[in-house]
């Protein structure tokens, strides 16, 4: 007779690629991985610690808050334990070990994140924005990608170190995607109308997927070494948007046909979450973007399945993906903490400086030329620094930039990644509430 598996096989056979394989009991605390569910427990009781400091005594928005007691918390360790022999973080570097970064983000929490998101977002006012949020998403994404990554290849070649034009715009790409959560959680304080708060929301779930096919097409070429060809980026871009956006409508068709025959709850927690881990998976195995999809699908779902939901299924699970969502970029943003100060980032301000370049100069672009058509009505100058200043980076660039194959030149990438999502999240989240009022905010866009 086969054996059961133990409570702690469960999570690896559920998530697979989440956690390395588990140690024995000789090399478990001899620089090896935790075992699965001391890891979890370990960043679960890290996170709830940190979270209570911050409402208790911090007082800022709650991931930031988690980002920066992490970071402070590891660096503190560290320090200490150059000093004081008794300190030892290697438990820290252990967890920083049990946890694939990449296969967490991309596959474990993205896909959930996503999702919540875009069901929030009302296709009405998106419709009415389409213009804005379109050209934000996808030719503000392009641009700032190709602007970030020429800025870098110029600046960098200039003082000597070796990057390729391929692979500094890996890195604008990459670092393009902006990160929906961190800013209207702290734009929303600022009292964001409508209309600001469906562009933001908008641009930053429609770019993440743009932003994974532009990496896509830049990654081949920087690991080999040429240019890759106008053709093939094309190829590559229309397999991954398309299949995206069509992967998207099925997955939205079956939620949309299951909800609506469903009564109970838990049938439809279950088929919510069935469908958009399937539908990620499946987009893995057929090389699309599963972040165009998971947003396809969320858009639809959220304005067509969910106002015809009967209200006792529809609000406990708004409340338990809130929750979930909630969760999730929690322990984020405490395992970024973590990973970032213990990979030691490169302190340098020419990544910093190009994203914010970059971004400032797509967004200007953009809304110039929409007010120039009469397209929308907007102040020039107040709204291209509300979206440059607001752009903050997050776990998808983190992602991208620890999935890179081992070779000479990704520490260059990764460092410059890690000292530009820092800097986003802790310099520009801390300060967005300062140089924007609620009273400039709400005449930039009519």
């Amino acid at each position: 007779m086969a054996q059961s598996p133990s409570r702690g096989s469960y999570l690896p056979i559920l998530f697979p690629g989440w956690f390395r394989d588990k140690p024995t009991a000789d090399n478990r605390h001899k620089g090896g991985a935790l075992d699965t569910f001391t890891a979890v427990a370990f960043l679960f009781g890290i996170a709830a610690i940190l979270s209570f400091v911050n409402d208790r005594y911090l007082h800022v928005q709650h991931d930031i808050g988690l980002l920066i007691l992490a970071c402070a918390a590891t660096a503190v360790l560290r320090i200490l334990a150059n000093f004081v022999p008794a300190v030892d973080i290697g438990l820290l570097k252990e967890l920083t070990q049990s946890f694939n970064l990449n296969d967490t983000l991309l596959k474990g929490v993205l896909c959930f994140l996503l999702f919540r998101g875009s069901v929030r977002v009302s296709w009405g006012v998106l419709r009415d924005q389409r213009w804005l949020i379109g050209w934000l998403a996808f030719g503000g994404t392009a641009g700032a990608c190709f602007l970030t990554g020429g800025i870098v290849y110029s600046v960098l070649s200039a003082f000597g170190i070796a990057v390729t034009l391929s692979q500094a715009l890996l890195f604008g790409a990459l670092i393009a995607a902006t990160d929906p959560i961190a800013s209207l959680a702290i734009l929303s304080k600022i009292g964001l109308p409508q209309k600001l708060e469906t562009v933001v929301e908008g641009e930053s779930l429609l770019n993440d997927g743009v932003a994974v096919v532009l990496f896509t097409i830049f990654d081949a070429s920087a690991i080999e070494g040429g240019e890759v060809s106008v053709a093939a980026a094309g190829a590559i871009f229309v397999q991954e948007v398309l299949g995206g956006a069509v992967l998207g409508l099925i997955g939205w068709m079956l939620i949309h046909y299951l909800m609506l025959r469903s009564t109970s709850y838990s049938t439809g927690l279950l088929i919510t979450l069935g469908a958009v881990t399937s539908m990620y998976a499946a987009a893995l195995h057929l090389d699309i973007s599963g972040p165009i999809a998971t947003v396809v699908a969320g858009l639809l779902s959220g304005n067509i399945t969910v106002p015809r939901m009967n209200e006792d299924m529809r609000a406990p699970l708004s409340t338990f993906w809130t929750g979930l969502d909630n969760v999730l970029n929690a322990l984020l943003f405490v395992f970024v903490g973590f990973h970032v100060v213990l990979i030691n980032p490169l302190e340098n301000v020419i990544p910093i400086v190009a994203v914010l370049l970059g971004r400032a100069i797509s967004v200007a672009a953009i809304v110039g030329g929409l007010n120039l058509l009469r397209i929308i009505r907007a102040d020039f100058f107040g709204l291209t620094q509300l979206l440059t200043w607001s752009g903050l980076r997050g776990g998808l660039s983190l992602a991208l930039a620890v999935s890179l194959p081992d070779s000479p030149w990704k520490p260059l990438i990764m460092n410059m990644t890690f000292a530009a999502v820092v800097f986003s999240i802790i310099v520009q989240g801390l300060t967005i509430q300062r140089i924007f009022s609620a009273e400039r905010i709400a005449g930039l866009l009519r």
